[in-house]
């Protein structure tokens, strides 16, 4: 993870919302465990590898840790067949995989889906996360902002929409058909924006992928996997922003698709694929020019008209919000905050980019670093593109363990102090330690 230590993502995020009560006995973690260790080895073939390995779920409430293995470092201690301990309060949780304790996690927040299908598919997304540097895929970490203008989201639109139609077509060769259009306004996306085809390409080698092994573990038949997928497309039309939520429902579809003609597609896809190019080869898209005119007519048979409107409106609502962020992280007195070893829980379906030099905002997220614990419920920190500096409004209460401003909360760390500049700014510094004078000898002269 280079200079980022832990940095952590909140994955699967349509999966079912029925949750089970905050009790949670050693026999229901033990069932849980014990129904993904069954899932991963039914599968191992999926990779030519058993994927099954350390679990950490976490009570968000409490942050009671439960653990099918041991750590290395000793810090849980055996109950009832479950490792149970305490995480530390830098540690922030959510779904993702983490170093912990000196054991590579997958770690999966409480309360867990009653539903068989969601807690199997959640929990082996998150332990093929664990798995995946071992089976040769790389955690790159590219923007992909160009998913949040207008004509990035039209095209990304479209390729849903055509995606949708293909999962409810009635015959396989008229799915086909409508693959080929998704995988049309696809390139014509990439064609737009330059680069975008290799960012795209890396969130969905880094979540797409897992989100595709997690749907074959699950357990659900291909008749309930194609309901579920539809669902969930159904609910992406919802969601705020695309930048890194796009990745998680388009490799899945087109994975789904695959699976019906060869079983172990996958195997064939390694961390330098370029799965636009993969995709297209499959269901037989050419390499034509894509003029405007063509693609256009084409998206005519996906609502094209009405989603270019409906992303117009958004356009206009949408730079308001973006000034008014402008206005409050660069104009108004801010904190500015230098991120040393970071760890950070967030949304990804919210983010909300400016500019490319400027950074993105991050409307919910908790944050620790070496300085402390940075908690925003509201109001949102600005992460600069360098993963350097995190932005947050002026403080409105300072004291030797506490920050406040609108919207935040920072639990300080001692050896820090919040320093203000000349130009009205704040920022978090190490303590400097001013060594008092020498003791002077008694003179004789």
């Amino acid at each position: 993870m280079g200079l980022l230590t832990g940095i952590l993502f909140t994955g699967l995020l349509f999966i079912a919302a029925t949750v089970q009560a905050s009790h949670y006995s050693a026999d229901s973690l033990l069932l849980y465990f014990k129904q993904v260790e069954e899932a991963t080895f039914l599968h191992q073939g999926l990779w030519d590898k058993d994927i099954y390995g350390p679990i950490l779920l976490v009570d968000t409430a409490t942050r009671e840790v439960y653990a099918n293995l041991p750590d290395a470092e000793g810090a849980l201690k055996f109950d009832k067949g479950v490792y149970k301990g305490i995480l530390p309060k830098e540690v922030t949780f959510s779904n993702t995989d983490i170093q912990w304790s000196g054991t590579h996690w997958a770690m999966v927040t409480l309360p867990l889906s009653t539903n068989e299908h969601d807690r199997v598919d959640l929990m082996t997304h998150e332990l093929f996360h664990v798995a995946q540097p071992s089976l040769g895929f790389r955690n790159r970490r590219e923007e992909n902002n160009h998913l949040d203008i207008r004509e990035g989201r039209i095209y990304l639109r479209l390729e849903m929409a055509a995606l949708e139609a293909a999962l409810k077509a009635r015959r396989f060769n008229r799915a086909e058909d409508h693959l080929r259009n998704a995988l049309i306004f696809r390139k014509y996306r990439q064609m737009l924006y330059r680069g975008s085809e290799t960012t795209e390409n890396s969130l969905e080698l880094l979540e797409g992928l897992a989100t595709y092994t997690g749907q074959i573990m699950s357990g659900r038949n291909k008749w309930q996997w194609r309901e579920y997928l539809i669902r969930r497309i159904e609910q992406f039309e919802k969601v705020p922003s695309f930048v890194r939520s796009f990745a998680y429902e388009t490799v899945p579809v087109y994975g789904f698709f695959l699976y019906q003609k060869d079983n172990h597609w996958n195997k064939k896809v390694d961390g330098e694929t370029q799965l636009t190019e993969f995709f297209s080869e499959a269901f037989g898209v050419d390499r034509r020019i894509l003029l405007q005119s063509y693609v256009k007519q084409v998206a005519e048979d996906y609502r094209g008209r009405t989603i270019a409107d409906e992303e117009s409106k958004r356009e206009v609502s949408n730079n308001l919000v973006l000034d008014m962020y402008r206005e409050k992280f660069f104009e108004e007195p801010r904190l500015e905050i230098r991120l040393e070893e970071m760890n950070m829980a967030f949304n990804p379906q919210n983010l909300i980019p400016l500019d490319e030099d400027e950074g993105t905002v991050y409307p919910t997220i908790t944050l620790s670093d070496n300085w402390g614990i940075l908690t925003v419920e509201e109001g949102g920190a600005l992460l600069r593109n360098d993963w350097r500096w995190v932005i947050v409004s002026e403080p409105l209460e300072i004291t030797a363990t506490r920050i406040v401003g609108e919207g935040w909360v920072i639990e300080l760390n001692e050896g820090y102090e919040v320093s203000r500049n000349s130009q009205g700014d704040y920022q978090i510094l190490k303590k400097t330690t001013v060594k008092p004078p020498p003791d002077k000898e008694d003179s004789f002269y």
